[in-house]
């Protein structure tokens, strides 16, 4: 394929057909891999976040991570894994960066499932601990309750929280 239809693929200006995509992998020794599911990638669900944080609606924000939560709960090892593999772009604000990293790293390392590399970069944690617990009285009980996949990122968050209601 020509370097023209290279770009013209890449700026989409062109849509290419999956068998197209299969031989311009193959010439650098990488496959297609499809996964059925109806959940959203954590690369897909940062974007929510990211369109919730630039409307400032935390709230929404919250929800979005909460959904991530629920989407990696309910999914096969195998799902959950190919879900969290493509590194998330920022979403504008640091401590939803970091825990984000932390509900993917939370559902995971629970099953002692193999961890994507960009949970490890520095973007991912916090320098200063976040306690998402807003009601003082109970931020203790959080920090006490957050599990070490958690807390790596300088998030404190109860694993409880991770559901929704």
């Amino acid at each position: 394929m020509s370097q023209p239809g290279i770009a013209a693929i890449e700026s989409g200006a062109h849509d290419t057909t999956v068998s197209r995509l299969e031989l311009l992998l193959a010439a650098l020794g990488q496959r297609v891999v499809l996964v059925p599911t109806v959940c959203r990638s954590v690369a897909e669900a940062a974007d929510g976040i990211r369109s919730a944080l630039v409307c400032r609606d935390e709230n929404w924000a919250w929800r979005e991570v909460i959904q991530t939560s629920d989407d990696l709960a309910r999914e096969a090892p195998v799902v959950r894994v190919a879900l969290s593999i493509v590194r998330p772009l920022p979403v504008g604000d640091q401590r939803y960066d970091a825990l984000l990293a932390a509900v993917v790293d939370y559902w995971l390392t629970r099953d002692q499932l193999p961890r994507p590399g960009w949970l490890d970069h520095r973007a991912f944690t916090l320098d200063e601990p976040w306690d998402v617990e807003q009601l003082a009285e109970l931020r203790e009980h959080a920090r006490s309750t957050t599990p070490t996949s958690i807390s790596r990122h300088g998030v404190y968050l109860a694993a409880t929280e991770l559901a929704s209601t």
